[in-house]
This record gives structure tokens, C-alpha cells and sequence, in this order.
């Protein structure tokens, strides 16, 4: 199946203007089907909780970037908190990295697996049925003037009951 890309902000337009950090929210709405607000408001709150509740190095760092930058999930979402919504709300985590090797998996080789959410670095998106759906064509990078597709470091996928 070949990788095709279409551009989608997950809904962000019909609540914020400009740019974000808000791949998470996005990637999640358009995977499931959610208002963008929706999955905005649960995570906000999922970063105030753990920020309340928790005195780790973690809720350290995100104090002091919630200073900076205002706790909101549109400046990027922290995986510990994402990937425990994610779990809770009946999607397993596939790591791609394999201990000790270099081998890695491109995304054109994840196109038969339906509706996931795919990490790469410092990114999640959207992949329905071999589709990307982001708001930026992100199948590829670009090493020294060479393109190529990205390769994931991991992903998402609904657990099968």
C-alpha cells in the first residue's frame, strides 16, 4: 500500500488561531474521531493533575516550563502523560526499537495496520489506512539534501477485545 499524506489539524481551527505544539491532541482527535477540545480539555487537565499530585523530576521540569510558556497542551504534551490516557482509553503502545539494534522501521512498511498514532521523534501523527493526517507532510525527512521516509520509533494501535 503506498503512503499518501492529507493535511489535517485534527480540528485546532475551530478553537485556536496560529501554530502549536499540539501534535498529541491532534494526532489523538483525528485517530479517534473526538472533538479537538475534547481531547484538548481531558489532557490540560491531565497535566494540571499530575502536576498537583506528583513531585517528580518530571513535574519539576513542567513547573518550570509552565512558567515559561503557559501549562496548556498546545506547547507540546509530556509521553508519560499522554500515553497513560492513551492506555486507559484502550490503545497499547508497539515499540519499533529493538534493545540493542540499529535496525529501524519506516512508515511506508506501517500502512496495513488501519488507524494508529506514530511516534518519531519529538512528533506524534495521525495514519488512517496508509494515510498521513498532520498538518505538515511529515512521511519524509531530509539528511543532506537526500528525502526519505521517516522511520517510526514506535505506535499506538486500538487494542483488539
Amino acid at each position: 500500500m503506498e503512503l499518501n499524506y492529507v493535511y489535517s489539524d485534527g480540528g485546532r481551527s475551530n478553537y485556536f488561531k496560529g501554530d502549536a505544539g499540539d501534535c498529541v491532541v491532534r494526532a489523538i482527535s483525528i485517530a479517534t474521531d473526538i472533538d479537538y477540545k475534547v481531547i484538548y480539555d481531558t489532557l490540560y487537565q491531565a497535566n494540571k493533575d499530575y502536576l498537583d499530585k506528583k513531585n517528580t523530576k518530571l513535574s519539576k521540569q513542567m513547573k518550570s516550563r509552565t512558567r515559561e510558556k503557559g501549562g496548556s497542551p498546545r506547547n507540546g504534551n509530556y509521553k508519560k502523560i499522554y500515553q497513560d490516557y492513551l492506555l486507559n482509553n484502550g490503545w497499547r503502545y508497539v515499540s519499533l526499537r529493538k534493545f540493542g539494534s540499529k535496525e529501524r522501521v519506516k512508515l511506508d512498511e506501517l500502512t496495513h495496520l488501519g488507524t494508529i498514532l506514530i511516534n518519531i521523534n519529538r512528533h506524534m501523527m495521525c495514519m488512517k489506512d496508509g494515510t498521513i493526517h498532520d498538518t505538515w507532510d511529515s512521511r519524509f525527512s531530509y539528511w543532506e539534501e537526500r528525502k526519505a521516509i521517516r522511520t517510526a520509533n514506535g505506535y499506538y494501535e486500538r487494542k483488539v477485545i
